[in-house]
């Protein structure tokens, strides 16, 4: 295991990574509150330069009512999540019933993203969704890196306990919610990472960090405020005087730095023993240990570092944006033809035309597109503009020439400033992982002029592109744009 240094975070590529949750926090069963586990995973994965956020589907777990997680896991993405990233509507029912129905989704989109290439799946909720594309699209597995998720214990004498008052252990209920799918993982050739109980164990939200949360982010806020119930009835069910685990946000933690965690090599089997959850009964546990000699072999998580949970702890609290801001995207400059301008550019400092992550010319001609007109501050204006990204073969710096057809600016390029006036080029453009954060908090700050000072300005989705973007002016009239929807280092669209 090894400690966290932020600096250290963005040495590596962002690794590909889809979620796939059962997320129900403020939801309730009848008079019982659902767990928060989820919240706390999803909060801290988009709050983590690590890692890009390919897509994101609901499941079933926590709740049997696809509606309900998908609509929980909705709402929360649009107020904590990228502004580009969508929740896609996973199977309304367990793997063994799924036979001869549509396929969800949640499913084709997950393939299409591993079409495009290797991802990780975060899996906290049933593995529905996951043995479905195993499925129906055996081609693609090659490219699932690995799947993580919240289960397995050493032995069937391993029980889930938080207390000598609870009564009755919790289940692992990721692999006995839909034991069918758990099985196709394990006879696939899928890497599997398990985060078992004792893992999660040395994890705790006590009271003392919910005070704290309180006065830390709006997400951080709305979590301690789900959270009170939710620690309340850990305490009167499960005899807990030290708050509540959050099983979910360990296997987050594991997606974004598996070096936090002791990880063992070890193989998977189900054995079948008697209930620790109902009397008289027989269940199935899925058991890994170092005797175990046949199986799948699977990374078993036996501890986390304590650096882990301190790291964690202030992603989630932080209220500055600095966790959101990835890089420099690119620069953007003015020319009245982009041809001639990349020319110049090539001539002069060696720029070659840019192509993007799937090969593609970055070339865009005659943009006419309302979501770019609301982004850059243009609203209900008739804009039309060319669009050519260079890139320097060596520095890896991105140029954004752009020509305005309309509306028309002036024509002639302003008096060159001396080297000690205040002024700046058009805009510099920084790479953010959450564009409707960034831009709420800029928003509040003393000396941020939006582009367009109505209220309704706010950063939209480009259509056909995962791109979005806003304009802001700081207070010695520099420009910059704000933009989410690119891999670090990568190019993948416009603007």
């Amino acid at each position: 295991m090894q400690s966290f240094r932020s600096e250290d975070c963005l040495d590596v590529p962002q690794k590909r990574t889809w979620i796939d949750t059962d997320i129900t926090i403020g939801h309730y069963n009848g008079l019982v509150p659902c767990d928060v586990d989820d919240g706390y995973a999803l909060g801290v994965m988009f709050r983590s330069q690590e890692i890009d956020i390919v897509g994101l589907s609901s499941t079933l777990g926590n709740c049997d009512d696809i509606e309900v997680t998908t609509k929980i896991a909705t709402q929360f993405t649009t107020q904590f999540g990228p502004t580009s990233l969508t929740v896609s509507k996973g199977s309304p029912v367990f793997f063994s019933q799924a036979e001869g129905k549509a396929l969800p989704d949640a499913v084709e989109h997950l393939a299409q993203a591993l079409q495009q290439g290797p991802l990780t799946i975060l899996a906290i909720g049933a593995l529905t969704n996951i043995a479905l594309v195993i499925k129906h699209f055996p081609q693609l597995i090659h490219n699932i890196e690995e799947v993580v998720c919240v289960a397995g214990r050493r032995n069937k004498e391993q029980h889930f306990v938080t207390s000598k008052r609870q009564l009755r252990p919790f289940r692992d209920l990721n692999f006995e919610v839909d034991q069918a799918a758990f099985n196709a993982l394990l006879n696939s050739d899928v890497q599997l990472t398990l985060i078992p109980f004792e893992a999660c164990d040395d994890i705790w939200i006590d009271f003392h960090e919910l005070r704290e949360m309180k006065n830390g982010s709006s997400l951080a806020a709305y979590l301690e405020k789900e959270s009170r119930i939710w620690a309340l009835e850990w305490a009167t069910l499960f005899g807990s005087s030290h708050g509540f685990i959050p099983f979910d946000l360990v296997a987050a933690a594991y997606v974004i730095n598996p070096d936090w965690f002791a990880v063992k090599r070890w193989h998977a089997q189900v054995q079948s023993g008697p209930s620790d959850t109902k009397n008289d009964q027989v269940k199935d546990y899925l058991v890994c240990n170092e005797q175990i000699e046949t199986g799948k072999e699977v990374n078993y998580a036996v501890e986390i570092s304590p650096s882990a949970e301190q790291e964690l702890f202030k992603r989630l609290t932080q209220k500055d944006i600095s966790g959101f801001v990835l890089g420099l995207s690119h620069v953007n400059i003015i020319v009245e033809d982009v041809d001639s301008a990349a020319d110049y550019y090539h001539n002069v400092l060696g720029f070659e035309r840019a192509v993007d992550d799937q090969g593609q010319k970055m070339d865009y001609r005659n943009v006419s597109m309302d979501e770019f007109n609301q982004d850059a501050g243009l609203a209900n204006q008739d804009v039309e503009v060319d669009v050519l990204f260079l890139k320097h073969p060596y520095a890896s710096i991105y140029l954004e020439l752009m020509r305005y057809h309309r509306p028309i600016g002036k024509s002639e390029i302003p008096p060159q400033p001396k080297t000690y006036d205040l002024g700046g080029p058009r805009h510099i453009a920084l790479e953010v992982s959450n564009c409707t954060a960034v831009f709420n908090y800029l928003k509040a700050q003393e000396g941020v002029t939006m582009i367009n000072p109505s209220h309704d300005y706010h950063p939209e989705k480009l259509n056909g592109f995962p791109i979005s973007f806003f304009y802001w002016v700081d207070k010695y009239g520099v420009q910059w744009e704000m933009e989410e929807g690119r891999r670090v280092g990568i190019a993948r669209g416009i603007i």
